[in-house]
């Protein structure tokens, strides 16, 4: 009951938001009519009364009173919201970046549904200008976004991010404003994607026999002195190698790499977690290779090498 008032909360301090952002459009739009008939009133002045009427309008002046006052709730709000998306996310189903979404989608579809932001205005004065970039999606966009970022743990986070911003597009957003988050969000994803490629790694070398190779090497490098050879270190003997390759070879015809179908729900992002896996595999590979191949390896007998790292590789690419 606890968490439904608390995902509650978040839900009635989103509407609070949109319903801030709907008053500064009203305003807006009122402000906009006012100063279209007041310029009508002047064409239709005679140059001796032009001096009263050129005096500031009790209701123009006040229209943009309440513009900069809505607009300033709104951006007060927003950044409230925006530091407070840790706290609604803990006590909701949606994770930060999924309520991070739902305040971009909410903002920039009310931003076209209202008369406020319907057209350009023009000969807007120099509070005006600093009133519409507050009230601009690139703020929304921004402010939003800057606040999840550092909370995204999931492609999926990424996703909800990537189909914001095809809805701020939608309804307005410049490709040049959109283009520097897209890179941002796709920077998080690849390294949200590498550290699953870095787990998967080491679970496919353990299946496939490379693993205890790959660690007993580390561990001769860090106790390594010169004249030191690899077949005399435990964990790399001649049986040892052996017996681990003879399992890796087996394991070629039907590589144990993973299909990330429960992890990634991208198909590309997919694709690219399984190559770079099967990459890193290889490398692995190559690398036990050169060294059991050279002088510091000291094997008798290099028969149980039936591959080499080209051949590998080729085995392994998907």
């Amino acid at each position: 009951s606890n968490d439904h008032d608390d995902d509650e909360t978040s839900s009635s301090s989103l509407h609070r938001l949109v319903a801030v952002f709907s008053v500064c459009g009203l305003l807006r739009f009122y402000g906009s009519a006012v100063q279209k008939a007041l310029d009508k009133l002047e064409e239709q002045t005679t140059t001796e009364t032009k001096a009263t009427t050129d005096a500031e309008n009790p209701f123009s002046t006040t229209c943009d009173e309440c513009l900069t006052e809505a607009a300033d709730s709104y951006i007060a709000s927003l950044r409230a919201f925006g530091a407070m998306l840790q706290t609604h996310a803990f006590a909701s189903p949606e994770s930060e970046a999924q309520l991070a979404q739902r305040a971009i989608v909410r903002i920039s579809e009310e931003r076209v549904a209202s008369p406020g932001f319907a057209e350009d205005f023009a000969g807007e004065g120099k509070d005006d200008m600093v009133v519409s970039k507050q009230l601009s999606l690139p703020f929304l966009v921004g402010t939003m976004i800057d606040a999840a970022m550092p909370h995204i743990k999931t492609l999926d986070d990424g996703a909800a991010l990537k189909s914001a911003l095809n809805v701020a597009s939608k309804c307005g957003l410049k490709a040049s404003d959109s283009a520097k988050w897209s890179e941002l969000i796709l920077a998080t994803e690849k390294n949200l994607v590498d550290a699953f490629v870095d787990a998967e790694t080491d679970e496919v070398l353990q299946v496939c026999g490379l693993e205890g190779l790959r660690s007993a090497m580390r561990h001769m490098s860090g106790v390594y002195v010169e004249g030191m050879v690899m077949s005399s270190h435990p964990g790399l003997s001649q049986r040892d190698v052996e017996i681990a390759m003879s399992k890796f070879y087996s394991s070629l015809f039907s590589p144990p790499i993973p299909t990330f179908e429960d992890t990634i729900k991208d198909a590309e992002l997919r694709k690219v977690a399984r190559s770079k896996t099967a990459q890193r595999v290889a490398d692995v590979y190559r690398e036990l290779y050169e060294v059991i191949t050279s002088e510091r390896g000291g094997y008798a007998d290099l028969a149980f090498l039936g591959h080499d790292p080209d051949q590998v590789k080729t085995l392994l690419s998907l």
